[in-house]
């Protein structure tokens, strides 16, 4: 199948044409399972036997933790086993495991996921900080929001879901959170599968600007939630520059307390300015949009590029 014109035009002139073949190629490219060890239920050694005992092929995620490839099964052969329906793993794609390993919270802290559903962050997250802590999970929808529940239950997760507009979050949680992950709704065209034209269908300009218009009232919200001192993680599955860079341009400009920090990620990325990354869709991921902030303790930073 092939992409809309506009779309396959924008790729080129935002990427290259070699670059965008290449993704091209990606996109139409099946990609081997992957899932992270639920650290609250398990550990790496007992879910390797068990995959063994059950002739499963695996293959560990380099300097992923507790992430690990799928070799012989599918996607629904792995949602339907034993490790998976008792919550000892969770099916996540890779990239997806990213943006919880950049906010890096600790035990013991107040956090915030934004835009939580289905909660495979914010079980990452809560596994991360040893279930202690103060961990609130945030989802407008309705359907979305019983995932949500469903998967921090099944994940043994210590977590306060809110069935709530995270734009308005603020009103109630004004700088409480040590530490936010808006990991925002977005037009997805990093996830953009060429043999299912449902993936990009939806795809178009006035998409991609009404997205922005949301992430915008979510951005303010979070900056507003976070303490002084606190850290922000910015993170969208979708290539647009209008969504990713051009967002924490706007945000650094809108809240001067708020400064860029730069990040290391196991996967090279496109560095963008604002120490911002891009990961370009592979045969081993979707493509993603990464910035960290920190807030100041004094209400204002230099402006950094």
């Amino acid at each position: 199948m092939d992409l809309p014109d506009a779309l396959l035009t924008r790729l080129t002139n935002q990427f290259g044409s070699v670059a965008t073949r290449t993704m091209l190629l990606a996109m139409s490219e099946k990609r081997l399972p992957t899932f992270r060890v639920n650290t609250l239920h398990a550990t790496d050694e007992t879910v390797m036997a068990t995959l063994r005992e059950d002739a499963i092929q695996f293959e560990r995620v380099r300097d992923i933790p507790h992430a690990f490839f799928v070799k012989n099964k599918t996607d629904k052969e792995l949602l339907a086993h034993a490790l998976t329906t008792s919550g000892k793993i969770y099916l996540q794609g890779l990239t997806s495991m990213l943006p919880p390993l950049v906010l890096d919270a600790q035990p013991h802290e107040s956090v915030l996921d934004l835009c939580a559903a289905p909660g495979s962050k914010t079980s990452q997250i809560a596994a991360l900080m040893k279930n202690t802590g103060r961990l609130v999970a945030c989802e407008i929808d309705e359907v979305r929001f019983e995932k949500l529940k469903h998967t921090l239950t099944l994940q043994g997760v210590n977590a306060q879901a809110l069935h709530i507009d995270a734009t308005l979050l603020h009103h109630t949680h004004n700088e409480v959170f040590d530490r936010v992950l808006a990991d925002v709704p977005c037009s997805a065209e990093g996830r953009i599968n060429l043999n299912d034209r449902r993936s990009f269908s939806f795809w178009s300009q006035k998409n991609i600007i009404e997205h922005a218009k949301l992430q915008r009232r979510l951005l303010r919200s979070a900056v507003a939630c976070l303490k002084p001192g606190g850290t922000l993680v910015y993170s969208t599955c979708t290539l647009a520059p209008e969504e990713n860079e051009g967002q924490i341009a706007w945000l650094v400009d809108e809240f001067p307390m708020m400064q860029p920090v730069a990040i290391t990620l196991p996967f090279s990325g496109k560095q963008g300015l604002y120490k911002t990354a891009t990961l370009l869709p592979t045969s081993r991921y979707e493509g993603f949009f990464i910035s960290k902030l920190m807030k100041s303790t004094d209400g204002h930073f230099a402006k950094i590029i």
